[in-house]
């Protein structure tokens, strides 16, 4: 209940200042905005886990030829063939291409960019569906029927998550025209390589059943993933690839020109999917605890202006017995009111923040196409408030009770408090700072009648005779000081 208290008196408080309120709580929606935004991004490209099943094990096979500046050659038909035969730490290829087509059956016509994938894809990269199947091992084959599966994004934006459109009948139109079957909705995962819209079968597109897509060794468009076989390390399928890519080379030497220096790698799908985003999303990390530093500095110096107002308020509520953990309590209240209303503004600003830097960062990865706001925007906005309210409530000096600093209330001076609305109350400390009440001692009553007679002969009254003064100090109203403890008088 003290603590409810100290809420309210920090809302009366606040009032009375309401363009020091307003400076604050804006300031920090800056620094919490930013930062709840940049880690929520961090978070969603670097940190959170794929959807796949068991990542760690799912790698992506790379073949590049840094002689003609080519990080990323993909594969041919007859490469991965041997990959599959040679290669024994990997249980499994998926492999994966792109291609345009021209779907109709959906509405108007409208060109869609596909997957082509065969039938151990899904497999190998662990996904599953929302509505229907996927593609397997039945779908493959020249004489297999053409079935198509809709990315969650496509079904979500363009179909409006129908879910009628399973089993419907679509034409592909690419090198010649295949009828296709929709059978599932893929569940929302990275769109790596590529974003595309549809995933078909190979039988759909009538260029990969082509003799220059199955034999030729230099028609490269394929990429290539894998699952590494039980027990089996990534440093042990790294150095089996280069071995049977050497015997490869070996075998085809015009396949492999020495100038391109064709090379192969194998790096875990996560990592290659943010390796491109990772330094540019921890410079903008430190920049925004920068920006959140900056924030609180500029904050704590509004407040350490605003405490030096309130030096007499502060030595005041310790004089009349308030403890430092009181007084302590009594901040922390007003700076978790002005740390919340600034997290609030910034969590409410770190939405569309969010969208922008999503639709930069993916420039360099692409699981921040898919990137979405959840709760961890909000826990991160109310970790940063409570941090900030911590530090603002320890930035000012508070005064001691044992000290006479601060108005030097030991020497016996006037504190005359109170708001426009209010009457002005006079507060008489004594030495040991306590407010002498009807039945102090007498030594203290003395004290006070000498200062009230030597306080009168300013406005030209001749001082009473030390017998006719009054033997002690009447306070106006008896319970001032307790009200006075309990933040309902307030001094600037």
């Amino acid at each position: 209940m003290s603590f409810i208290r100290d809420l309210r008196v920090a809302v009366y408080s606040l009032t009375r200042t309401p363009g020091l309120a307003t400076g604050v709580v804006l300031t920090l929606s800056l620094g919490i905005g930013a930062n709840t935004a940049i880690f929520t991004l961090v978070r969603g490209v670097l940190l959170k886990p794929l959807v796949n099943r068991d990542e760690n094990r799912l790698i992506y096979v790379r073949q590049s030829a840094p002689g003609t500046r080519n990080a990323n050659t993909s594969f041919s038909v007859p490469e991965i063939q041997d990959l599959r035969v040679g290669v024994k730490t990997l249980s499994e290829f998926g492999d994966f291409s792109t291609i345009g087509f021209t779907m109709v059956g959906l509405g108007a016509p409208r060109e869609v960019s596909a997957g082509v994938v065969g039938g151990s894809y899904f497999k190998v990269m662990g996904l599953h569906p929302v509505l229907g199947r996927l593609i397997g091992p039945q779908d493959d084959g020249p004489k297999a029927s053409g079935v198509v599966v809709l990315t969650y994004r496509f079904w979500s934006n363009t179909l409006n998550r129908d879910p009628s459109v399973i089993g419907k009948a679509v034409r592909l139109g690419s090198f010649g025209d295949r009828a296709a079957i929709i059978i599932g909705v893929l569940e929302p995962c990275v769109p790596y390589p590529q974003d595309t819209e549809i995933i078909a079968n190979i039988v759909t597109s009538p260029h990969h059943l082509s003799a220059t897509m199955v034999t030729n060794r230099v028609h490269r468009m394929t990429e290539l993933f894998a699952r590494l076989a039980p027990g089996a390390t990534l440093d042990q399928a790294r150095a089996e690839l280069r071995s049977v890519y050497a015997t490869m080379r070996t075998d085809h030497p015009e396949a492999y020109s020495k100038q391109a220096d064709f090379q192969i790698s194998a790096n875990p799908l996560r990592e290659q999917i943010t390796s491109g985003a990772r330094t540019m999303l921890l410079v903008l990390l430190a920049a925004s605890a920068l920006i959140f530093i900056i924030a609180c500095s500029n904050v704590a110096n509004l407040i350490l202006a605003r405490t030096v107002r309130r030096e007499g308020e502060l030595a005041v509520r310790a004089a009349l017995g308030a403890s430092r953990g009181a007084l302590r309590r009594m901040l922390l209240a007003e700076s978790l009111l002005l740390c919340g209303a600034g997290a609030a503004l910034g969590v409410m600003s770190a939405q569309p923040m969010v969208a922008v830097l999503a639709r930069y960062a993916s420039r360099f990865s692409v699981r921040a196409l898919d990137l979405t706001v959840d709760s961890s925007l909000l826990w991160v906005g109310a970790a940063l408030a409570i941090v900030a309210a911590v530090i603002l409530a320890f930035v000012p000096r508070l005064p001691s009770t044992e000290t006479s600093g601060g108005l030097h209330l030991s020497s016996g001076s006037v504190r005359i408090t109170g708001g426009i609305s209010r009457r002005q109350r006079i507060f008489v400390v004594t030495p040991d700072r306590r407010v002498v009440r009807a039945s102090g001692r007498r030594k203290h009553a003395d004290h006070y009648a000498d200062f009230a007679a030597t306080d009168t002969n300013r406005y030209g009254h001749a001082p009473r005779p030390r017998h006719q003064r009054s033997r002690h100090v009447l306070r106006k109203n008896a319970s001032t000081s307790d009200r006075f403890l309990q933040g309902r008088y307030t001094s600037y």
